[in-house]
């Protein structure tokens, strides 16, 4: 027996010894009991059944394999606590949730961080209490760890001197239900003597925690009669403690009980979960759990760390990562594999029941095509939050434009049970749904341009908009036919650009980069890169006439995308440039900046010998802090007129207000960093027609 083990099985014989002998069970007696430590009446057969149902329940509940799990890990050393929230947002209207999204600026489609209590404080406090949360969230595993806890007596953090007793209701399938027999039938498994009686006194007198499991998940046709079942076993013996748990969307309101909804995780729960996943004598030499946790924060896996807040989601992550102290480049498949769990996985390995009535020859791969039209004209439409009649319309719009799906199912009913059984749409406000995960919504959208042959289209309407650049690298990663297509739709519109009235005027910088770097042939750095540390050359300069006296790139955010493309090709040259101030080191910083571009050989036609030394001449004359601003001006008009003339820079390469460099960036560098991005992203691309996009980009056709 592991540690824990050992401790809830020594602390549940204890609680059940006091019990015992409270209850007057046959055959035990106090006196005896007393005269005994408890090593030996464990190791006493006369007593097996004190250690039996600790040990019974550990064995069923105390050991957690979902997924792909090699092997059933101890729950105790990956669990998190939970927190909950005691009012439902959904049960409320709120039309402004859309703007409250963009306004929060996150991901995240839940804004209810107030408010929050630890699950197991409010176990302790609420006798009858209602644990609701969508598909994946924790709801079973936080009712074997109360279970677990009841079980450590005074060691534990329930407080309740209780046996528990755990009843999965997936299992319910007669129509007569008797939950007092089932019960029985847990601890007869045991071997607990005189089980009828005992269990009668145990209900009697209050010394139960009944946890009833998944009301959601029962079969249907049942569904009624066991909910009054319950609802009378616990009028009946309302002295026990009672936990039910069910999925938001198919909560039953039961007249004891207290609702709360297990909220998913924050930011500190997804760490201290890749903590414990990740707790074994090698994962802390290697500091497993603190790469995979810095990987996740990283701009690149942002959309997957969204999946993280979902327990069983994190869980799925940390198999991938567990698997390749990585995850995948191509994030298609991950959030595929994450979809296909919800889809059909999960419900297969807790082995529901089949409904039948709603999901009747709608096959998964059905299911897959209407939820990627919804989400596809929800996302061109810009909405990510839908209203239910919005939804169930195109359900049956769906339905009825597929020759091969059943026309006679009821779109609100499908609706439900995708909500129930799945959790990928989920109702956020009173009859306002949203997907679960923006991320998912993000990969059904791409999946349906893949799909729909709809590549061209979407990037000549979408490739500028910010909101649209994890959907065209998805659709990257779908295409396994090669992405060809893709990238060329993209460099289609970045030429298209030119014509634009602004694009003419970014025409001549563009020609005078090729021309400065064309003849730099045996350069270590690619042609595109030279261009892309060219044209930084001319914004680097414009910025020095518009802010002579404060120079400082990282802050002029107007180039982001074109210092992302010279960082992908030239990144000790572009770090540099991105760090230079206008400071006393100004003079060292350009020295340095010279050699590099003579070292790589980024331009031919510069006299770098020449221009080090009138860099180097500039030393001398540099004004100080104090200096007045007559003079720093001076310096600075000399010191832009000899760089000027060393790159041949022209008035006509220098017309362009910070404005203007802005938009140029936000457009033209935009699509072409979205280019780079796809490239290496994708599956399968041409060698020939990746050369031949590299030889264009950044040039005038």
């Amino acid at each position: 027996m592991t540690g824990i083990e050992t401790t809830i099985v020594m602390a549940g014989a204890k609680s059940l010894i006091d019990q015992i002998t409270k209850s007057g069970w046959e055959g035990i007696k106090k006196n005896e009991l007393l005269n005994k430590d408890v090593g030996q009446l464990i190791r006493e057969v006369k007593y097996l059944f004190l250690r039996k149902y600790p040990q019974r329940y550990w064995d069923r509940h105390g050991m957690i394999k979902v997924l792909k799990m090699s092997k059933p890990m101890d729950l105790e050393s990956i669990y998190v606590n939970v927190k909950c929230l005691g009012n439902l947002v959904r049960d409320y209207y709120d039309e402004n949730l859309e703007n409250k999204y963009r306004e929060s600026k996150q991901r995240r489609f839940n804004f209810r961080d107030d408010g929050k209590k630890d699950g197991l404080l409010l176990a302790n406090q609420e006798q009858y209490l209602m644990v609701l949360g969508d598909p994946g969230i924790g709801k079973s595993t936080f009712l074997r760890k109360v279970g677990l806890e009841a079980l450590k007596g005074k060691q534990g953090s329930y407080q309740h001197p209780l046996t528990p007793v755990l009843l999965e209701l997936k299992n319910f399938k007669e129509n007569e239900i008797n939950i007092q027999v089932l019960i029985e039938e847990e601890f007869k498994i045991c071997g607990f003597p005189n089980v009828e009686k005992s269990i009668s006194n145990k209900l009697e007198k209050g010394e139960l925690l009944i946890l009833l499991d998944g009301l959601d998940e029962l079969p249907t046709a049942n569904v009624n009669n066991v909910i009054e079942k319950i609802q009378d076993f616990v009028d009946r013996h309302h002295k026990n403690r009672f936990i039910l748990s069910c999925r938001t969307a198919a909560r039953t309101h039961l007249r004891q009980f207290t609702d709360i909804e297990i909220v998913e995780f924050d930011d500190q729960q997804i760490q201290s979960f890749i903590e414990h996943w990740f707790s074994s004598e090698l994962d802390r030499k290697n500091e497993t759990a603190k790469n995979c946790w810095e990987l996740l924060q990283k701009e690149e896996y942002k959309s997957a760390k969204e999946l993280a807040h979902t327990p069983l989601l994190l869980t799925f992550l940390c198999l991938v990562y567990d698997e390749n102290q990585s995850f995948p480049t191509n994030r298609s498949r991950l959030y595929q594999d994450a979809l296909r769990i919800l889809l059909e996985k999960w419900s297969a390995e807790k082995r529901l029941p089949n409904r039948g009535l709603v999901y009747e020859n709608l096959s998964i791969e059905q299911e897959e095509i209407l939820l990627s039209e919804i989400a596809y004209q929800n996302f061109v439409a810009d909405k990510l939050f839908l209203e239910k009649r919005e939804i169930v319309k195109q359900i049956k719009d769906h339905l009825k434009q597929n020759l091969n799906a059943p026309q006679h199912l009821d779109g609100e009913k499908v609706l439900k049970t995708i909500e129930i059984e799945q959790g990928i749409l989920v109702e956020r406000a009173r009859d306002v749904y949203s997907f679960s995960h923006l991320t998912l919504q993000e990969y059904l959208t791409a999946q349906y341009i893949y799909d729909n042959d709809l590549i061209e289209e979407a990037v000549k309407n979408y490739v500028t908009e910010t909101r649209w650049q994890e959907v065209f690298l998805l659709v990257a990663g779908l295409m396994r036919g090669k992405a060809d297509k893709l990238l060329l739709a993209m460099e289609k519109e970045a030429h298209n650009y030119l014509t634009t009235p602004l694009g003419q005027k970014l025409v001549p910088i563009l020609q005078w980069a090729d021309e400065m770097t064309k003849d730099s042939v045996d350069s270590p750095i690619k042609p595109v890169g030279r261009r892309a540390i060219a044209y930084w050359l001319v914004i680097f300069y414009t910025c020095i006439i518009y802010s002579y006296n404060v120079i400082h790139i990282p802050n002029v955010t107007a180039i982001i995308h074109s210092i992302v493309i010279a960082y992908a090709y030239a990144p000790e040259i572009a770090y540099l440039i991105t760090k230079m101030s206008f400071t006393p080191k100004l003079i060292d910083e350009f020295v340095q900046l010279v050699n590099l571009f003579a070292q790589d050989r980024i331009v031919s036609k510069v006299n770098f010998y020449q221009l080090s030394a009138d860099l180097e001449a500039f030393k001398q004359i540099i004004p100080d802090d104090k200096a007045a601003k007559k003079e720093r001006q001076e310096f600075a008009d000399q010191f832009l007129k000899m760089w000027s003339t060393a790159f041949n820079l022209t008035p006509e390469l220098l017309n362009l207000s910070i404005n203007e460099i802005s938009e140029i960036d936000r457009h033209y560098f935009y699509i072409n960093r979205r280019i780079l991005k796809c490239q290496k992203v994708a599956v399968n691309i041409s060698p020939t027609v990746w050369q031949e996009i590299e030889e264009r980009m950044l040039r005038v056709p």
